[in-house]
């Protein structure tokens, strides 16, 4: 194997791609899991050797040079079950990921969830949601990963 092939493996060019299906666009705030379904393919005879499952809030505030972003992990779960994926093969596999998320200030009702509001407002907040589904392959320092984005409703 030259070195060419080497970086290749290290980087998955060619090696296993990771896509997300079947995922509900529409995430209730008051639920608690989330369903889909995860599409595997390769190019080449690969090992994956785990599955890793998030659903992230990132979080932005401010704005210019002061904007700071923070991700935070709501729900994850992971498959690591090892398998072999042979050249031109694809897997489809389903995933759930239970999750929580807590009322925020802004999300309560009278004077609170009115201060709440105007505070997101002023600091500039915005929420964004993703699901995300990571494989773990054998051999590569970049595990192929696929994020979908997805939305809060009441």
């Amino acid at each position: 194997m030259g070195l060419w092939s080497t970086m290749k493996g290290w980087f998955n060019i060619g090696g296993v791609t990771v896509k997300l299906k079947d995922v509900n666009p529409l995430v209730p705030k008051s639920g608690n899991t989330i369903t889909g379904k995860v599409l595997l393919t390769t190019k080449e005879d690969k090992q994956v050797v785990k599955l890793d499952y998030k659903f992230i809030m990132k979080k932005s505030t401010g704005s210019g040079n002061e904007k700071e972003t923070k991700e935070f992990t709501l729900g994850e779960t992971n498959f690591d079950q090892p398998f072999e994926l042979k050249k031109d093969e694809s897997k489809t596999m389903d995933f759930a990921i239970n999750y929580a998320i807590e009322k925020s200030l802004k999300d309560m009702g009278g004077v609170l969830g009115g201060i709440g509001k105007i505070a997101a407002f002023a600091t500039n907040e915005k929420l964004e949601y993703f699901v995300v589904a990571q494989a773990g392959v054998k051999g590569t320092a970049f595990g192929p990963s696929d994020r979908v984005p997805v939305q809060i409703v009441d």
